[in-house]
């Protein structure tokens, strides 16, 4: 039997990754294009770039402190779909 008090068992005799996250799923995405100006060296790029496409919500960790009431609660989430354009003159 192992004691509660023992410093080599912080969590008793609980079997490890016994307390799981959900998983993380994300899909990014970028698009660049460049249009040709009035020279052969000049140009304006136009980029696109999308982070968490799809929209899935992926949650936080759950709370880890065990003398805390709420134990195993998750209060978090990664950021939602986030977009970022950009225009950019070469020459």
């Amino acid at each position: 039997m192992v004691s509660p008090t023992d410093p080599r068992y912080p969590f008793g005799n609980a079997g490890r990754n016994i307390a799981r996250g959900y998983a993380f799923y994300q899909a990014d995405l970028g698009l660049h294009k460049a249009f040709p100006l009035w020279k052969e060296s000049r140009q304006i790029e136009f980029r696109s770039e999308f982070f968490n496409l799809l929209n899935h919500t992926n949650f936080g960790i759950p709370n880890n402190t065990r003398t805390s009431s709420a134990f195993g609660t998750i209060r978090s989430t990664f950021p939602a779909r986030q977009v970022q354009f950009a225009l950019k003159y070469v020459f």
